[in-house]
Order: structure tokens, then sequence, then C-alpha cells
């Protein structure tokens, strides 16, 4: 009976496209059939929008025209998928609340910065409620059916340890007394001087950088936060690595100015604990999983599909 339908549709569709689309606004027209479902050219033309600005200011002429056909095409066989993923779904009896719909619209409008004030709109709700469908039969067909036992998790973890190197990190304050900020170098000189000596006097290090740094670390205290090997000045580098935590070096010469530093955190380089690492492992390991299982799950879909591509 299914199979006959979908004759007596294309027999319909076939007549549509050859006598009444001439007659119809382009923007009517079917672009492709899909089961017993199809996708008008106005809905394809509204996704390729989007992209057609970019597309206009790169490629002219008859560049231009081969570029729009590819993408066209590409939007085509993504809606394509789409709506056999959402067939799918309404065969799974899989459903969306009301209220999750509501919910995805003032997302997708604080995502597009739109006011979320007014009531949805009927292309806003069906969208919302096609995404939520599209990644809940993704949820049952594909993620719900993906196990990475803990053997291949560390199995990855002991071949692969450069990913899970870290770098040595430091945590750091700075006075920075910029030549700028003092009118001449001379002066920078002699103002980082005269607050190393208040600090060996035993005056508060934050409050210094507060009343006497340039750098804009100076309203924090003076603190740069943690910082890797190599993101540093050669010549601060090379100070921090005598430095222990709680210690201040001397004044620091380099070419903004003069720095007083001190370190409040060393964390030497060395290898990420496996149960730190576990879970990007575990995410990377299933995304690749899924793409096979995805690109099965689609070529299963349509392989029992009627498809027909009407451009």
């Amino acid at each position: 009976m299914r199979m006959i339908l979908l004759t007596l549709l294309a027999l319909v569709f076939s007549f549509v496209d050859g006598f009444a689309q001439e007659r119809l606004d382009a923007k009517d027209r079917i672009a492709a059939i899909v089961n017993d479902d199809v996708i008008t050219l106005s809905e394809l033309q509204q996704k390729a929008a989007t992209f057609m600005p970019q597309l206009n200011a790169q490629y002219k002429g008859e560049e231009l025209q081969r570029q729009t056909d590819q993408l066209r095409y590409k939007l085509l066989v993504s809606m394509i998928e789409q709506r056999l993923q959402l067939q799918q779904a309404a065969e799974m009896r899989l459903t969306v609340s009301e209220r999750e719909v509501d919910s995805s619209v003032q997302d997708m409008r604080k995502r597009r910065g739109a006011a979320p004030a007014s009531a949805p709109t009927v292309s806003e709700r069906k969208a919302a409620r096609d995404q939520l469908l599209l990644g809940r039969v993704y949820q049952h067909k594909i993620r719900n059916t993906l196990l990475i036992p803990d053997a291949t998790l560390r199995e990855y973890y002991d071949a692969h340890h450069e990913e899970f190197t870290l770098a040595g990190e430091v945590s750091i304050s700075q006075i920075m007394l910029s030549v700028s900020g003092s009118g001449n170098l001379e002066k920078a000189r002699l103002r980082s001087d005269h607050v190393l000596k208040e600090i060996e006097k035993g005056r508060s290090f934050e409050e210094l950088a507060k009343d006497y740094s340039d750098g804009p670390e100076a309203k924090n205290g003076g603190s740069l936060g943690i910082m890797t090997r190599g993101s540093l000045l050669p010549q601060i580098e090379e100070i921090v690595d005598h430095l222990g935590p709680g210690e201040i070096g001397p004044v620091v010469e380099s070419p903004v100015g003069f720095h007083i530093i001190r370190v409040d955190e060393k964390k030497p380089a060395g290898l990420r604990p496996y149960e730190e690492a576990k879970n990007f492992i575990e995410n990377k390991l299933l995304r690749e999983q899924s793409e096979d299982v995805y690109q099965e799950w689609m070529n299963e879909l349509k392989d029992n599909a009627f498809i027909e591509i009407l451009l």
C-alpha cells in the first residue's frame, strides 16, 4: 500500500513539476520529495539566504553561480537527511512538550540577540520543535547505542601521552613601572628601586601594586594569574625560574619598563592524571564512533526511502 502511495505521489509531483510549477511563483515550487513529504524551493532559498552575502562578497559571475549551485545542493541534501530523521522520530512516536518548545524558542532568540518578550511565531515554534526532535532521535538511535569500555579509554591514554602533557604553570604578580608612565628611563628605574625598598621594609605587595604599578593588573593587587612557560617575557621568565612560591625577585628591566615579580604558586610540567583526562578521551572517542554509526543510520534511511530531487 505504501509503495502504491509513493508511486501515486511521484506521478502527481511529476505532473506538478511539468505543468503546474510553471504557473506558480518560484518560491512555491517543489525542490525535493522525501517519502510522503516535500521540501519547497522557498525553504531551500531561506536556508541559502544566510550564506549568500558571504558568497556574493567572495565570488562573481560564473564562479558565483557555481558556488551557489554547490551550496544549494549541499543544503538540500542536509534538509533531506533532516526530513528522514524527523520521519523516523514520528515513527518512534517521540514527542516534545510545549514548554520545551517555548524554552527552546527563547534560547534561540537569545543567541540571535532578539527580544525574548513577544510570543513565538509559528515558524519559530516549528524550527524549535524540529531541532528538539532531531536531538531526541539522535540520542535514541546513536548516542544511547554507544559505550566505550574503560579499558579502551585507558589504552588511548597510554598511547597518547603527548596529548595530556601539561606545560609548567606559574601564578605570578608584578609591579610594573613603565618608562612612559614615569617620564623617562631613569625615573622609572628610581621608582622601581624605591618600591622594592618599600617591600623589603614589609609593606604589602598588593598595596604597593595598587599605588605604583602602571600595568592594568594594578587594580588586582598586581596579580597576573596563571601563566604557562613561554608566555612570559624572557627576562621575567628567567627570574621566575629561580624563585619559589612566595618569593620576590630583584628589579627586572624589559623593553616596556621595570618589573618587580612575585611568584604566588608553581606547578611543574607533567602528565595530566588519567582520571582528569578520562572524560575528554571518552567524548573524543564517542564523537568518532558516532560519526560512523550516524553515517550507517543515514545510509539505511536513504536506502529504504523514496527520494526525488526536482531541481
